[in-house]
C-alpha cells in the first residue's frame, strides 16, 4: 500500500511539472537581440550564444500568408505598426539585428534596414516598410541589392518551410 502511495505521487509529480514546460510547438518567430551589440559583434558571434528578447517581434499568430517564392510576409495590422514602430528617430543606420527561430531552433540572423542608411551590409535584411496599402514586409539579402550578399540563402530553410506550412500560412 505505502509503495503504491509512492509510486501515484511520483506520477503525479511527473505529471505536473511536464505541465510547466510545454513542447516546441514549431512556430515561426522574428526576435529582436536583448542586448544592443554593434554590427561587427552580432555578425561574428555564435547563433545561439545571442541573447534574445523574451518576446518575438513577429510570430506566426501575426503572419497573414508567407510567400515562400519572394518571402514576402504579410502582417495583421497590429504587426504591420509594431514593425514600423522599430525604425525610430534617430535612424540606426548599421540595422538593428533580429533572429529568425522554428520553435526552439535559430535559423538565422539579419537586421531591421532603412533604406536611409548609406553602409551596405552582406546579411539577410527586413527593409522598413513605406506602404500604405499593403502590410507586407519582405525578407531580402543584402542591402543596398542581392549583389552585396555573401554565402548561402538562409531563407529557404526547409524548418521555416515546415512552420508556414503547418500554420497554414504558406501562398
Amino acid at each position: 500500500m505505502r509503495v503504491l502511495r509512492v509510486v501515484l505521487l511520483l506520477a503525479f509529480a511527473a505529471w505536473g511539472f511536464s505541465a510547466c514546460t510545454p513542447p516546441a510547438r514549431g512556430d515561426f518567430a522574428i526576435y529582436l537581440l536583448a542586448e544592443d551589440l554593434p554590427l561587427a559583434e552580432w555578425t561574428r558571434a555564435d547563433l545561439d550564444a545571442l541573447s534574445l528578447a523574451k518576446e518575438p517581434v513577429i510570430s506566426t499568430a501575426d503572419i497573414v500568408s508567407y510567400s515562400w517564392d519572394s518571402h514576402e510576409i504579410e502582417l495583421t495590422a497590429a504587426a504591420y505598426d509594431r514593425v514600423q514602430g522599430l525604425y525610430t528617430l534617430p535612424v540606426d543606420v548599421d540595422g538593428l539585428p533580429f533572429v529568425v527561430c522554428v520553435g526552439n531552433d535559430r535559423v538565422y540572423a539579419g537586421a531591421f534596414w532603412t533604406p536611409l542608411s548609406s553602409l551596405s551590409f552582406d546579411g539577410v535584411t527586413i527593409m522598413q516598410p513605406f506602404s500604405t496599402d499593403d502590410r507586407s514586409i519582405h525578407i531580402e539579402r543584402g542591402y543596398p541589392t542581392s549583389d552585396f550578399f555573401r554565402g548561402s540563402d538562409p531563407r529557404s530553410d526547409a524548418r521555416v518551410l515546415q512552420a508556414m506550412t503547418a500554420a497554414g500560412r504558406l501562398r
